[in-house]
């Protein structure tokens, strides 16, 4: 893609996808300029410090590290050196009512505490065991094969045919036909409650989260998940490619079918021929595009992609209590039940799961300390311009209530609080759905990476599975493919 012309590629949007997108464009030697609306890179893959506590912006530890490293290779980068990571070697325990607790980790190391403990950890092993040599070549031939390349149903079924039997059905079927034992079924349950969907709604494809702690574990970098974006804004500095922070963008301008440059809310215009936009599919096609030029195919995709769930965010520095036994900690009903924990309900929530990354790395709080993070869901609104500051108050007061029931004698030092209305205003997440396109949306659904216009191209996380890491780098990394393909033929 090396040219002679002055005018820059703009990627909009500094997030992971927009600069593995700049690093992919910028390795061709085309001049590249990052527009971000925030004061910082790396969106929802960041960190902020708040009174000595280092808490993450969005994305909370890293799953598929296999992944991740490819996605730093194609960008030139060997992810192990500039982004060392730990294990985390208790990643995920679950309380049940009747004083059971069940322990994940690995097949061969996840036990049972409580009532039969010996004979229900064999089970719990055995049917881990059963589910990962089952789902395990599938869970593979995704990762080396389907992920990393452009979203495309006809690859996905030509690659994942042979597995599609056991892929229909909901996850809570699939889990009843390993575990027997109803608590086990609600411990193996709830390590998908991240997806903001019950497992009776749930597609059984999405076990896929289980099966990645199984078969890489879970880790979080050294330095904290701001680790991640730090390293591709260090290489892009290298590369002297700017990011132009505050800068919001009014418009992208087209012209006879072609992008032909984007106007900022100043008013300033960028003349370019190739725009790759990574904030948000709907956002582009709504405010962004002249209605006009909007290609028939993105607009039917706007109004007919499902958006995720949408949650508040409560993040907590504090002291006092013993820590967590685990990275993350469930307290939950059975699995036929779970599905309310994604449910707004009044007063002190009876069912409870936070995670613990100070548990992993104690350096992300002072000394003796810890940072405990939460989600709430946000739901019996249509539109985030219903969500009020009172719906806020209400759920952080019973969630914090809950937290020092669970947690005996934790004292609150600090809590940051970011609820749909701050992550559609600030984190440039449409309309406050956590994950962009709802997860177990059907590739066909996303947003695809060339948008039918001339020089425009899409990333991010209604062009790909938006609760990944890897994923959301691919999705970049992919647009910018995309634009480089279609570069080289114009030439």
């Amino acid at each position: 893609m090396t040219r002679n012309d002055e005018r820059p590629a703009v990627v909009i949007g500094a997030g992971l996808a927009g600069l593995a997108a700049a690093l992919m464009l910028a390795r061709t030697d085309r001049r590249v300029v990052i527009v971000e609306a925030s004061d910082e890179a790396g969106g929802c893959c960041s960190t902020t410090t708040a009174d000595g506590f280092t808490l993450n912006n969005g994305a909370i530890y890293v799953a598929v590290p296999s992944l991740i490293r490819a996605s730093f290779r194609r960008l030139g980068l060997d992810f192990d050196r500039e982004v060392p990571m730990v294990v985390i070697e208790r990643p995920h325990v679950t309380h049940l009512d009747n004083g059971t607790a069940v322990h994940l980790s690995s097949a061969g190391t996840s036990y049972v505490e409580g009532d039969r403990a010996d004979s229900r950890t064999r089970q719990l092993r055995d049917g881990l065991g059963r589910l990962r040599q089952q789902w395990g070549p599938a869970y593979r031939t995704l990762v080396d094969e389907v992920l990393p390349y452009e979203p495309s149903l006809l690859r996905t079924l030509g690659k994942l045919w042979r597995y599609l039997p056991r892929m229909s059905g909901h996850a809570g079927r699939l889990i009843e036909a390993h575990f027997a034992d109803a608590d086990l079924q609600s411990a193996v349950a709830s390590t998908l409650l991240y997806t903001g969907q019950g497992p009776d709604r749930l597609p059984a494809t999405q076990i896929i989260g289980l099966i990645a702690m199984l078969e890489e574990g879970f880790h979080l970098p050294r330095a904290g998940m701001g680790a991640i974006s730090s390293a591709m804004t260090r290489e892009l500095s290298r590369r002297s490619v700017p990011i132009r922070f505050g800068a919001h963008v009014r418009e992208i301008v087209v012209e006879n079918g072609a992008v032909r440059g984007i106007v900022l809310a100043d008013g300033e215009r960028i003349s370019t021929d190739c725009v790759v936009a990574t904030c948000s599919g709907f956002e582009v096609v709504r405010h962004l595009l002249p209605s006009r030029a909007v290609p028939r195919r993105l607009a039917h995709r706007a109004r007919t992609a499902p958006l995720s769930h949408r949650a508040i965010s409560i993040q907590v520095g504090c002291s006092g209590a013993m820590p967590p036994r685990a990275f993350m900690t469930n307290h939950v009903p059975s699995m036929r039940q779970q599905a309310a924990l994604h449910v707004s309900t009044p007063g002190v929530p009876r069912w409870l799961a936070y995670t613990c990354p100070s548990l992993v790395l104690p350096e992300l709080a002072p000394n003796g300390k810890a940072v405990l993070e939460l989600y709430a869901p946000a739901t019996s609104i249509r539109s985030v311009s219903e969500w009020t500051r009172a719906m806020t108050q209400a759920a952080v007061d019973g969630y914090l209530t809950a937290i020092q029931a669970h947690l005996p004698g934790l004292c609150v030092e600090t809590v940051r609080v970011a609820d749909p209305r701050d992550f559609a205003s600030e984190r440039h997440v449409y309309e406050g759905a956590l994950y962009g396109v709802a997860p177990g949306t059907a590739p066909d659904k996303f947003f695809p990476h060339r948008a039918g216009l001339r020089g425009l191209y899409l990333g991010g996380q209604t062009t790909f599975p938006g609760y990944g890491v890897p994923t959301a780098m691919f999705s970049g990394i992919q647009a910018a493919e995309a634009a480089m393909q279609d570069g080289r033929g114009n030439a």
